[in-house]
């Protein structure tokens, strides 16, 4: 390949890495909407946010996958299509835009996992209240071996349709 045919290798990756990136943003920001939606009990939002979650990580598998293709044609090779080995190969005006870039997606990836591991940690603390509240309201079972006085082991038994246990 001559250079000018890489340097239009290396905007189309630019590109769909910027593409790439605002996805993922959009998908940051989704995470903060289900955080508030998770504090604020709001099912509706929350319900509402998850399909968008959907939509955006079926996207971004998408770009990925169109910018593993891309890599690959401008590495001109099937493995280590990391975002480092292109800044490697790349012309000094490239360079510092895949730079830019590798800090950008390192930097919303970051606060896409923490903000995921504080969605975590608020979805489980919602369901051990759910389960207490749960354990609370509904007596537990009976031991099979107890029978009331006077009373047969073929009394039907008391139970929820909710089985908190699950």
């Amino acid at each position: 390949m001559d250079s000018g045919g890489l340097a239009v290798s290396a905007q189309s990756l630019i590109l769909k890495l910027e593409k790439l990136l605002g996805l993922n943003h959009k998908l940051y920001q989704l995470a903060q909407t289900k955080t508030e939606a998770l504090k604020t009990e709001d099912l509706t939002v929350l319900q509402q946010t998850l399909k968008q979650e959907q939509i955006y990580i079926q996207a971004i598998k998408q770009v990925e996958n169109e910018r593993i293709a891309l890599a690959s044609a401008y590495l001109n090779r099937e493995d280590d299509l990391t975002l480092s080995a292109c800044i490697e190969k790349a012309e000094p005006a490239d360079k510092e835009k895949f730079s830019l870039l590798l800090q950008s997606l390192t930097e919303v990836m970051e606060q896409l996992k923490n903000a995921n591991k504080l969605n975590q940690q608020l979805t489980i603390q919602a369901l051990q209240f759910v389960s207490i509240s749960m354990d609370m309201l509904m007596p537990k079972e009976q031991s099979p071996a107890y029978k009331p006085p006077g009373g047969s082991a073929s009394a039907p038994k008391r139970r929820s349709l909710f089985d908190s246990k699950a």
